[in-house]
């Protein structure tokens, strides 16, 4: 199962109240790009869980594993507050 989170989280990357420089979101963008992969959301990791970003999943496709999953039906968004299962049609 690949996992993306519902919205963006209050800190998120790509919005204006990241917590990372703008030097260092330009290096995590170029890496993403680079390798291909998604951008595993700080508020997921810290819990332990790899939960895509909801923005960098929605600009890049989330990289070829994120691309594999949405073929196959596999991709499950997670509500960024409590990191449950969602269904994004409700929303």
């Amino acid at each position: 199962m690949f996992e993306v989170m519902s919205k963006a989280c209050d800190q998120c990357l790509l919005s204006p109240r990241k917590i990372v420089s703008d030097a260092r979101r330009r290096q995590i963008m170029r890496d993403t790009v680079r390798k291909d992969c998604s951008f595993i959301c700080h508020k997921a990791s810290i819990s332990g869980r790899d939960v895509a970003c909801r923005l960098h999943y929605d600009a890049t496709g989330g990289g070829q594993l994120a691309r594999i999953a949405g073929r196959f039906g596999m991709v499950r968004f997670v509500d960024p507050e409590t990191l449950e299962h969602v269904d994004v049609s409700l929303l």
